[in-house]
């Protein structure tokens, strides 16, 4: 390597460095800061989510960072005609762009292998964090807003106040459905102590003290030895202890791919061939209509798994090209602006990318979730649009 492209790296590098360690402290304490308001987080709590938090902004902090160091480091080269120096002693500016080419490659497979293995792990680490004292989670939204209404929890609660991990008249109301504001059944009590139970069964387990309970329509409801009541902890909520795809490892992803396609093509066939001869034999008596509409049931929801799960590892491979994309984009642009003006040629990247590159991901990733198109061209959109800009602003700049 010339000194030349040693003296470029090592500037791209440099403001690399700078822009990912201020991008990720904005993420981080951003997402920290929701935390801490919706759940109320201690400064304890804080310090010790923070690393498991970092790791999640990576997919999106990298490329930006890296569009940045371009757009600064090619803009001052061009404004201060170091690129006209480069081209009049007939050296192609290819020299000076592959360098940084070779940077964000290796940045690219980085992700890659990130996405694949760590940012799961520490995405759902961060949020065992949270998962580690639940009570004292709940207590303290409790004690704050005097009440716990969640919607989709199956249950309103309020209380006239919180002491220690008890809860002063507490009032219980269940929901018709989740999501309404509809109350069928209604628990008053002068105390009640609730505790959660993740790791064994995913429940919650209220006690009460001199417990009423006032009916209003025929709710599924009711105490155990009248005062104990226990809820499953719900899906999608605040406390919902699964883990999410994001969640999980690229390798689990596919094999978990792998399960969901032998469901759809062999247990919807096997219910409706043993149907089949059993009707065909008449012998109905033996036809298990359960079975078989379960069946049926079960391959829409795997087929729904399988897009997902499709859907989430295309996903992962589809952001990390984005770094090369990002400086094969930026780094032209930088060029032909050709001022000490950084922002304007970062804004002038970052604005298109904004507005047209993220949206295509999200549209992309819901049409492949729904099965109307294939992860590897919905989730590919904006990658090619970022080559077509590419395509169009390179050209000009390596010509002598």
């Amino acid at each position: 390597m010339s000194i030349l492209q040693r003296y470029v790296i090592f500037e791209v590098f440099r403001a690399f460095s700078l822009a990912l360690l201020t991008m990720s402290a904005i993420f981080v304490l951003f997402m920290v800061a929701a935390q801490a308001r919706d759940i109320g987080l201690s400064p304890q709590d804080i310090a010790e989510l923070v690393p498991y938090v970092l790791p999640s902004t990576l997919p999106y902090t990298i490329p930006v960072s890296l569009l940045f160091a371009v757009t600064v480091v090619y803009g001052r080269l061009a404004g201060d005609n170091e690129i006209i120096a480069i081209k009049t002693a007939g050296v192609s500016v290819m020299k000076i762009l592959m360098p940084t080419y070779y940077l964000a490659i290796g940045l690219s497979f980085l992700l890659l292998y990130l996405s694949a293995t760590w940012i799961p792990y520490y995405t759902h680490s961060a949020k065992m964090v949270l998962f580690r004292d639940l009570e004292e989670t709940f207590y303290k939204l409790l004690k704050r807003d005097h009440e716990f209404n969640n919607p989709h929890w199956p249950f309103l609660i309020k209380v006239s106040d919180v002491q220690g991990k008890e809860m002063i008249n507490p009032t219980f109301k269940h929901r018709v459905a989740p999501g309404k504001d509809e109350f069928d059944m209604v628990i008053q009590s002068k105390k009640a102590v609730l505790h959660f139970n993740v790791e064994v069964d995913k429940m919650v387990r209220i006690y009460f003290d001199n417990a009423e309970l006032l009916h209003r329509k025929d709710a599924d409801i009711a105490l155990i030895h009248d005062r104990q009541l226990d809820i499953p902890i719900p899906k999608d909520s605040k406390f919902d202890p699964e883990i999410k795809m994001q969640e999980k490892s690229s390798r689990t992803l596919r094999a978990e791919m792998k399960q969901q396609e032998y469901i759809i093509k062999t247990e919807r066939l096997r219910q409706a061939m043993a149907a089949g001869f059993h009707f065909g034999s008449g012998r109905f008596d033996r036809m298990n209509w359960f079975d078989v509409d379960a069946a049926f049931v079960g391959h829409g929801y795997a087929v729904r798994q399988r897009n997902e799960l499709e859907t989430e590892w295309w996903l992962r491979l589809s952001m990390a090209c984005g770094s090369l994309l990002f400086v094969v984009l930026g780094a032209p642009v930088g060029i032909r602006f050709a001022r000490r003006d950084f922002l304007s040629a970062f804004i002038t990247c970052f604005v298109p990318i904004i507005t047209l590159y993220y949206p295509l991901m999200l549209v992309g990733k819901n049409l492949s979730n729904e099965g109307m198109l294939a992860p590897y061209w919905s989730l590919s959109i904006g990658n090619a649009l970022l080559a077509i800009l590419a395509w169009v602003v390179l050209p000009p700049i390596i010509r002598h």
